[in-house]
């Protein structure tokens, strides 16, 4: 009665990886570094989470656009024009007509892979997570980094930049049901400079510190491109901020293969121990 038990058995859900892409501005060049290096070798994530930088970077992955086709539409982009955009208007309407031109006017229930991102009430400093609607306007609010843009409103409540609440959710992942995760923070090493943004973000109406920490707890695996002479605003080194992307998660990719291949191995050894007959409960 084998046959029997194998025809009629129980499918069991597939066992998912999950992407997190912290914040970073002009340093998510490294993010698409990161996924040539998957790429290259054979890795594919279900489910992807991502902050600022991180979720449209998400988003495009989330919409099965290869890393050579994210790479080419942000070699495309005339960053001084935006930027100087950015602060004559101090709103995202230029970045929302970006993404919809090459993504499409699109819900998030429209994507091609499940994905969320987060940001942050402006008013109260909490994190809010963003998971329906709209996808161009969720990656603006996400992406919504004073002084430079002016919250965007969703659902009436004015949101900022992921990255005040938490930047590499890793957490949002778990919550998309990934069983291992990989984040990638483009902040761990930074110097810290004071500047006029600095003085104007300790203005800010609401506390907040290590945003990182939740991608840490949440992540199996977190990469760190040593990326501290670049700042968000470092439009001029999009090429070297990539190849170290890409050189860090060829560092790290036995690591990441290994992991995978115990979470396969567990499974593979449950299903030996069950046996066919009792996988049909």
């Amino acid at each position: 009665m084998a046959w029997y038990h194998k025809l009629f058995k129980r499918e069991k859900p597939k066992k998912k990886l999950g992407l997190a892409l912290g914040s970073g501005g002009a340093k998510g060049m490294a993010h698409i570094g990161a996924l040539r290096a998957f790429e290259e070798n054979g890795i594919e994530f279900d489910v992807v989470a991502g902050a600022s930088i991180g979720s449209i970077v998400g988003a495009f992955y989330a919409d099965r656009y290869r890393a050579d086709e994210i790479l080419h539409l942000l070699e495309t982009v005339n960053f001084k024009e935006i930027t100087n955009m950015f602060m004559v208007k101090m709103d995202t309407v230029g970045l929302e007509d970006v993404i919809n031109r090459y993504i499409g006017d699109l819900s998030f229930n429209e994507l091609k892979k499940p994905f969320m991102c987060t940001a942050t009430d402006y008013r109260t400093g909490e994190e809010v997570d963003l998971k329906e609607g709209s996808v161009a306007k969720a990656l603006c609010a996400s992406s919504s980094y004073p002084p430079f843009f002016k919250p965007v409103e969703i659902d009436g409540r004015l949101l900022v930049d992921g990255a005040f609440s938490n930047a590499v959710p890793a957490d949002l992942a778990r919550q998309m049901g990934a069983q291992f995760v990989v984040g990638i923070d483009l902040s761990a090493f930074k110097k810290e400079k004071k500047s006029i943004i600095g003085d104007w973000l300790a203005k800010m109406p609401f506390e907040y510190g290590n945003t990182s920490q939740k991608g840490y707890d949440n992540s199996d695996i977190m990469l760190k491109p040593p990326l501290s002479e670049y700042s968000a605003a470092s439009f001029s080194g999009l090429h070297e901020m990539y190849e170290i992307g890409y050189e860090t998660a060829m560092k790290e990719m036995p690591a990441v293969k290994e992991g995978i291949a115990a979470l396969n191995g567990a499974k593979a050894a449950k299903k030996k121990e069950k046996g066919d007959g009792e996988e049909t409960e």
